[in-house]
């Protein structure tokens, strides 16, 4: 059996390490895939809304209009108090595989990150079996096709990647657990890639993700924890688990027959965990613009982060674990929400969640439950005034400004964008040492640890996003110009000749597409 068009996402994979190592002779696959093929660097949307860069890759419509850009804790227009992202508020026939099996396709589509299941598919849907994010539910269809894999290849391995307490034999049990997962899931993928022919066979690996966030600081000299007692032995997992994967996708391109269109892409990239989004609440309650009962640094969330810290880190697998993880995520919702003080017009302006970046939303009238922002000339002056504030803040150690640019919603996606969209986004540098606090004559100096016990990460993501493609009708060895995230979907369809719908944002890449189905 084979694959007409087989795509395979590498879940926050740094494509500068993989070009490296690939060039080292350490990832074979992919310099296979480099000279095969072309490449391409992808733009994406990290620096404004970093957490929809997946919504972006499988449905090739912007964030800008299709906001779901933080899926634990997002702020909806209407409501005052942020909630998860649900099923019901995806559309599954905006994914580009289910875009192909509406058009007769017939399509596998396995472990595809922040996705949903489709009804009346053409095909085989599992979802969040072997994942880092698991945000709505495991399940597959047909639904019996879930237990069939867990009793074939047994479950995988990993529930949460988070839970090692910082503790060498904690690392050490992580490490493996992410190297037997590779191999459970490529020999999952291969499995029910031989099961029949397939048009379109979509997957991911995922443990690029979590080795990326736990490992970094053991391979990066220049990161504050590198030279914990244990660095040695864990300086070559992120290199481990990426050469494992590497083998594992050169299994699934074999299986996939022998004349297949391939494409490979990075979703987003990993570097230092730098942080600086956790200064804002406290930031906006010295401009006077929050209450400060809903502070980060209040009474209230103090005691709430001392609760998380408090943890000794030896019992952290523990901890995660009881009541199927409800105790620690009940804390980590009761310390988000002080993020959303939107219940009360006497706030002007809320920090919202939204990963690498730091956001803003005005409480505006006619807008939010409680507005109390004039929307025009008020609302523009109190934007001017914040991004005044925000570039004036500098690294309190070595008088650096610690935000690179404030860009607005309007700057971003254009007028009509979705209102969920933050009136303000924040991007801070990543060239610095992390970010734990901030001053400025305004607010005077600031400090909040940029992490809890709960969540001992040392990587975070950066904006390196890849794609490599080879085929038969795919020149060798080129570089094509830069694409966009966007590109992925549409792209993916016209290589399957399904007709594009006017919904999407990006368009097929030349030199991946043939030029005659660019017309």
């Amino acid at each position: 059996m084979a694959a007409r068009v087989l795509v395979i996402g590498f879940d926050a994979a740094e494509a500068t390490l993989i070009e490296r190592w690939a060039a080292e002779g350490i990832l074979p696959t992919f310099a296979e895939l480099t000279k095969r093929g072309v490449k391409s660097r992808l733009a994406n949307p990290i620096d404004t809304l970093p957490g929809a860069i997946w919504p972006e890759l499988v449905s090739g419509i912007s964030c800008g209009k299709r906001p779901h850009y933080y899926h634990p804790h997002q702020l909806v227009t209407g409501e005052a108090r942020a909630r998860k992202i649900d099923l019901d508020d995806i559309d599954p026939n905006e994914f580009y595989w289910v875009q192909a099996s509406n058009a007769g396709r017939r399509v596998a589509a396995i472990d595809n990150v922040q996705t949903v299941p489709a009804a009346n598919f053409n095909g085989i849907q599992l979802f969040e079996w072997g994942m880092h994010d698991r945000h709505y539910t495991e399940c597959s269809e047909p639904p019996e096709l879930f237990d069939e894999i867990n009793e074939r290849h047994g479950a995988y391995p990993i529930r949460s990647c988070d839970d090692h307490g910082e503790t060498e034999q904690g690392y050490e049990a992580l490490r493996q657990d992410l190297l037997d997962a590779v191999d459970v899931k490529t020999n999952m993928l291969v499995d029910l890639l031989g099961r029949e022919h397939w048009d379109l066979f979509t997957c991911a690996f995922s443990e690029s993700h979590c080795v990326g966030h736990q490992f970094w600081h053991f391979q990066d000299p220049s990161h504050p924890w590198y030279h914990r007692p244990y660095a040695e032995r864990f300086r070559d997992a992120m290199k481990d688990v990426y050469r494992r994967i590497d083998q594992g996708i050169g299994r699934v391109i074999e299986a996939a027959g022998s004349e297949p269109t391939v494409l490979v892409f990075c979703s987003h990239g990993m570097g230092p965990y730098i942080d600086g989004p956790q200064l804002l609440p406290e930031f906006l309650v010295r401009l006077g613009m929050a209450s400060a009962g809903h502070s980060k640094t209040s009474y209230v969330a103090r005691r709430m982060q001392a609760l998380l810290r408090s943890v000794p880190r030896s019992w952290h697998h523990r901890v995660k674990r009881m009541k199927d993880l409800r105790l620690v995520r009940t804390a980590q919702a009761a310390a988000g929400n002080l993020y959303y003080p939107l219940e009360s017009p006497r706030t002007r302006v809320a920090a919202i969640r939204n990963n690498r970046c730091g956001a803003l939303r005005l409480n505006l009238k006619g807008r939010e439950p409680f507005g109390c922002i004039e929307p025009g000339p008020e609302a523009d002056a109190l934007m001017d005034e914040l991004r005044r504030e925000l570039v004036a803040l500098e690294d309190p150690a070595t008088g650096r400004p610690i935000v690179k640019t404030v860009i607005s919603a309007t700057e971003a996606f254009g007028p009509d964008h979705h209102p969920d969209v933050p009136d303000l986004m924040v991007v801070f540098r990543t060239d610095s040492d992390p970010i734990a606090a901030c001053r400025s004559p305004r607010v005077g100096e600031i400090r909040v640890p940029i992490n809890d016990r709960l969540v001992p990460r040392s990587g975070d993501h950066t904006t390196e996003s890849r794609l490599w493609a080879f085929g038969p009708a795919i020149e060798a060895g080129v570089t094509l110009p830069p694409a966009n995230v966007l590109d992925v979907a549409p792209t993916v369809l016209r290589l399957l000749d399904v007709p594009l719908s006017d919904t999407f944002d990006g368009q097929p890449i030349p030199g991946v597409v043939p030029a005659p189905a660019l017309v």
